[in-house]
């Protein structure tokens, strides 16, 4: 074939034959009753933009890690000032980023965040929860509108660096499409919440308690033998990769599961969500908040069984997960509970190969997670305790002043 006769099939036939592809797809969805060009009122998107959004992220989370890092290198570099809104990375040098243990954790947790919110396409109820959480979540962090559109636009930079052809307009004009009812969602609640949309010139970020380095010996790559952090062998951690997979087969129904065991066996948990105080576990089975916060619990422990074996990312989402739940209420005796709870859930959705062995290895592993965050818990209370110091020495020498003053005055008269 000559390239001219090439350019006219990638040309005439090659669009004659999408052209008859798609119709065949959307003949045979009609049939089904999922019409490709069907338009979502929520969000705007066709079923056929949905699938385009959902096989270009299926394609990034082959290496969620490394593309989550590129989006966040772009967007420090598009936008420096953005870099000290993360008090962890503010000093980095923008060079060293790429490889830096702690942006690779950030990464991680923005590409699990993205994960629930694709994941919610098609349950727009469901999707607008889980934007309402992301700015809850960023209250108080100078977090503003423009902030999100920036990250909007270097991730569809860094998929199309990524991807180069295959990345299409369709797909292109799908993400931004989503990507704007992200946007609008977030700064819905925004709204609501009292929250500021833009930041002026006189504002500075501010700065939070700084997670400790972790003490316990880590490794970018550990040994094929057993973890020096985790102590989990090769095998402990196939058992429980692949005791996962079987998990999240069912996500939705297991992230409301995980939750509602919660709170059956954890006494106080439920009370730490003011929305679900007083209110019958077994009522909150088809509440969509229950299974927003679900999915946002499975989303971080996916993380961790993505990083079993890169420790140092593991060790630092862990100090995150301490950091942003400790203010919240969650005691240690909570998130040891949780542990409890994590398995029996396996064990309810996994079935019988959740076996004997495979518990065991995801008791080992919780361990070693709830090791990570009481620490850090600890190095908390410790940082707290060291500010009232100051303070209880101010107060006391005012009252030594004021006692003073007092009989100063007493001796005069």
């Amino acid at each position: 074939m000559t390239q001219r006769q090439g350019d006219r099939w990638e040309g005439d036939w090659g669009g004659a034959l999408k052209q008859m592809w798609q119709s065949i797809v959307n003949a045979v969805g009609g049939i089904f009753g999922t019409d490709q060009n069907d338009i979502d009122e929520a969000t705007g998107l066709s079923v056929y933009e949905k699938n385009l959004i959902r096989s270009s992220w299926d394609q990034a989370m082959k290496n969620k890690k490394e593309f989550g890092v590129g989006v966040f290198f772009k967007l420090f570099a598009k936008d420096n000032p953005s870099q000290d809104l993360f008090e962890q990375l503010r000093d980095i040098p923008l060079e060293e980023l790429k490889t830096n243990k702690k942006m690779k954790a950030h990464a991680m947790r923005v590409m699990a965040s993205l994960q629930t919110l694709v994941d919610g396409l098609d349950e727009p109820e469901l999707l607008m929860e889980m934007l309402r959480n992301v700015a809850k979540t960023h209250r108080g962090q100078k977090v503003f509108q423009r902030h999100y559109e920036i990250l909007g636009e270097v991730l569809i930079a860094q998929f199309e660096e990524d991807f180069k052809n295959k990345f299409t307009p369709k797909m292109r004009d799908a993400w931004l499409k989503a990507y704007g009812v992200m946007v609008k969602g977030i700064m819905e609640e925004y709204d609501e919440l009292g929250m500021q949309t833009h930041d002026s010139d006189d504002e500075k970020t501010t700065s939070s308690t700084k997670p400790t380095e972790p003490t316990i010996e880590t490794t970018e790559r550990e040994s094929p033998e057993c973890c020096k952090v985790t102590g989990l062998s090769v095998c402990e951690k196939d058992l429980i990769r692949k005791s996962w997979v079987h998990f999240m087969k069912n996500k939705n129904e297991n992230a409301t599961l995980l939750i509602i065991n919660l709170f059956k066996m954890s006494e106080g948990a439920q009370d730490q969500f003011q929305k679900f105080k007083d209110t019958n576990p077994d009522d909150l089975v088809d509440d969509i908040r229950v299974r927003s916060h679900g999915l946002r619990v499975i989303a971080a422990l996916n993380s961790v069984v993505d990083n079993l074996d890169d420790t140092d990312c593991l060790v630092d989402m862990l100090q995150h997960v301490a950091h942003s739940h400790h203010p919240r209420g969650p005691t240690k005796r909570h998130f040891k509970d949780l542990g409890g709870v994590v398995v029996a859930t396996l064990d309810h959705a996994v079935g019988k190969k959740f076996t004997e062995d495979t518990k065991n290895a995801w008791v080992k592993a919780y361990t070693v997670i709830l090791s990570v965050i009481e620490k850090e818990y600890d190095t908390i209370d410790g940082n707290a305790n060291e500010d009232k110091v100051p303070d209880a020495e101010a107060k006391r020498n005012e009252e030594i002043r004021a006692n003073g003053d007092v009989k100063k005055a007493n001796t005069e008269e």
